[in-house]
């Protein structure tokens, strides 16, 4: 069974703010996808939580000198894609699992506690006994996970089917392979026992040390102090048993010192037999093979070798994890701090992509040193203006101006704080008005008093900003301005909730993707925080219009919820976008848009559409689409009247 992935698809959208599988898309898995890798962490972060009850396990990905588990940090591989998400989640919840219940302390002074008990001058057997208590250990904490935790057994699941269960595994074990009473053989047979082909009879004393583990009560050991006593126990049989396995072999071969050497059972030749009594052995101490028992071939011992190697990796917490740079892992840090995550959108059931959507603007988009790398994942940072020293830019200006605008707007929006109050007294119900109370007596039942208090709804719009490069200049400035305008307008207002993204596409190292940045979101931010960086955006990339729309969709529709909502577009040009994936254009983008734009009229938001023009080229079919997309209210206007829609659209907004 393959359980590589089937997991996440249940669990990542409850953890990630994403409902869909942002990994699907095949481009992703070539080169380094710095935004992907930052969402893994993110996600995988919180399966550690959750699993462990712990915030401070801090879950990283490797790199330079930095080991695997150090009994305080979980650290994750820097190749994760698509095919390996879910064993990932299972090795990280596993190494912080770790964290939480084996005592590293004990495990840091075993060669000294062994060396007391067995005299181990040169740590050999330190070696094995902790061999053994990993393989204990593990199967202790894996069942206290999944007797806490069981939603995330098949993250474990995963993690075994790809480090640790593999199908040359099962053939060795009912081979003639590892039955020569060693300890590799030993070593071999236990770390499988729970593998249903695993035979107690292959090796002497496999049995008692199968009861001794007795891994179906596990629960029985609660601490790594319990698991190292077992581990003893288990040393000291295996080595009971190649002991008198060995002086067996010596008695037998002083037997046969005065024998014939022509003797036909005899061990010169490979592949010859030695007669046993029991068993046939072949000259190099293995069973001969039968029918019950087959021999591998060169190649499955090859398989069989790797196979356990990666099974010690795995038990030793020594799994091969690609290291990131310093700089792909700052970059990663840098792109976390956005709350960087993809969604998958597209226009049919093949038509797929991931959007990359950022959150949030921090202070490290605009470093002025950023590494170039990291910089291709911030196109909307003008680069050259944070170098600026001589003066304020035109899109500067353009906030400056827009702030000056919305404070004059505020003013006029500030009645939405107000409640108005209107009594009516003598009615036929309502609450009993004590001042005439006594007309009562004069039949006259009309004593009752009502009180109607008047206010305005709760209000939420959402600013959508084309940002695609033909927006550049004053089309781009000027709806910045008249954005501006709108949200100091409404920071004056205390019941009006402002959202503003901003659309484009990204440059990934190996594909290219739709953007969607969140500039500002009245909830978290103050005025201070468009001042700071609105001034030092600029415009790239394509139109991905509904794709966009559709990556946030959900979460404005669930914003909106019992508001007067607004859905603010400013655009500039029809939707195109492209990629290996998906060819967003014509008819079909159009209709995809309309489709989102139809889904919020649905929820009860209204579309304030509008088409920034700058040419007449084409402006009846511009004006068609344009409308087939937004409605028949959506309006085409030039660059210099965008600011004064920033004053019609707050008379709107002081509709009841």
């Amino acid at each position: 069974m393959n359980r590589l992935n089937n997991t996440s698809d249940y669990w990542i959208g409850n953890l990630t703010g994403s409902s869909d599988m942002w990994w699907r898309d095949e481009e992703t898995s070539k080169g380094r996808d710095l935004v992907q890798l930052a969402s893994y962490r993110s996600a995988i972060s919180n399966y550690v939580n959750i699993v462990t009850g712990r915030t401070d396990i801090p879950v990283t990905y490797n790199s330079n000198d930095e080991s695997y588990t150090d009994g305080k940090k979980v650290y994750l591989s820097g190749n994760m894609d698509s095919k390996n998400f879910d064993p990932n989640v299972g090795l990280a919840l596993h190494e912080g699992s770790h964290i939480v219940h084996s005592d590293f302390e004990l495990l840091r002074n075993l060669s000294r506690i062994v060396d007391e008990r067995y005299g181990d001058e040169y740590g050999q057997v330190a070696a094995k006994i902790k061999s053994l208590i990993n393989y204990i250990e593990d199967r202790r904490i894996d069942f206290q996970v999944f007797k806490s935790a069981p939603g995330y057994q098949n993250y474990y699941h995963a993690m075994y089917d790809k480090y640790f269960n593999f199908k040359v595994i099962d053939k060795a074990l009912k081979s003639n392979e590892h039955r020569e009473a060693i300890w590799e053989s030993y070593e071999f047979r236990i770390i499988n026992f729970t593998n249903k082909n695993t035979d107690l009879d292959a090796l002497p004393g496999l049995r008692e040390i199968y009861r001794t583990i007795d891994l179906k009560n596990i629960s029985r050991l609660k601490s790594t102090t319990d698991v190292m006593k077992v581990a003893f126990e288990v040393y000291d049989i295996i080595m009971k048993n190649i002991v008198t396995s060995n002086e067996s072999e010596e008695k037998e071969s002083e037997s046969k010192d005065g024998s014939d050497s022509s003797d036909s059972k005899g061990s010169n030749g490979e592949g010859t037999s030695v007669d046993t009594g029991d068993k046939e052995m072949k000259a190099d101490g293995k069973p001969a093979p039968t029918d019950d028992m087959p021999e591998l071939t060169p190649n499955q011992q090859r398989s069989l070798e790797n196979a356990v190697k990666k099974q010690k990796q795995l038990i030793d917490g020594q799994t091969k994890k690609v290291k990131l740079t310093k700089a792909e892992k700052a970059s990663i840090s840098s792109v976390e701090k956005t709350g960087a995550y993809t969604k998958e959108v597209g226009t049919g059931k093949h038509q797929k992509t991931n959007c990359v959507i950022l959150p949030r603007l921090t202070q490290a988009m605009f470093e002025e040193d950023m590494d170039w790398e990291l910089r291709r994942l911030y196109p909307f940072v003008d680069s050259w203006s944070v170098r600026r020293s001589d003066g304020t830019t035109e899109t500067q200006q353009a906030i400056i101006d827009g702030i000056r605008l919305g404070r004059i707007l505020g003013k006029k929006l500030q009645v939405r704080n107000e409640e108005r109050t209107t009594k009516w007294s003598r009615q036929d119900s309502g609450r009993l008005d004590k001042r005439i109370i006594a007309e009562l007596g004069f039949n006259n039942d009309r004593v009752f008093k009502t009180t109607l208090t008047e206010k305005y709804n709760d209000a939420f719009i959402h600013i959508s900003i084309d940002g695609s490069g033909s927006m550049d200049g004053k089309k781009f400035n000027n709806a910045l301005k008249s954005t501006a305008a709108i949200c100091q307008a409404a920071s004056m207002a205390g019941n009006i909730h402002v959202q503003v993204t901003y659309r484009s596409t990204i440059n990934m190292k190996n594909h290219t993707s739709p953007l969607l940045v969140v500039l500002y979101d009245s909830k978290v931010n103050k005025m201070i925080h468009i001042k700071k960086y609105w001034g030092m955006l600029q415009t790239s990339g394509t139109t991905p219009e509904g794709l966009c729309f559709e990556a946030i969709s959900q979460q404005i529709i669930n914003t909106s919820a019992g508001r007067d909502a607004y859905f603010l577009n400013y655009s500039d040009g029809m939707p195109w976008f492209s990629n290996k994936g998906i060819d967003y254009s014509g008819y079909s983008a159009l209709n995809h848009t309309r489709e989102q734009v139809s889904n919020f009229r649905k929820n009860g938001i209204n579309i304030l559409s509008f088409f920034i023009e700058d040419s007449e080229w084409g402006r009846d079919r511009l004006k068609r689409d344009f409308k087939s997309m937004y409605g028949q209210d959506a309006s085409m206007i030039d660059s210099t009247k965008v600011v004064a829609l920033a004053k019609e659209l707050n008379k709107k907004f002081l509709q009841k």
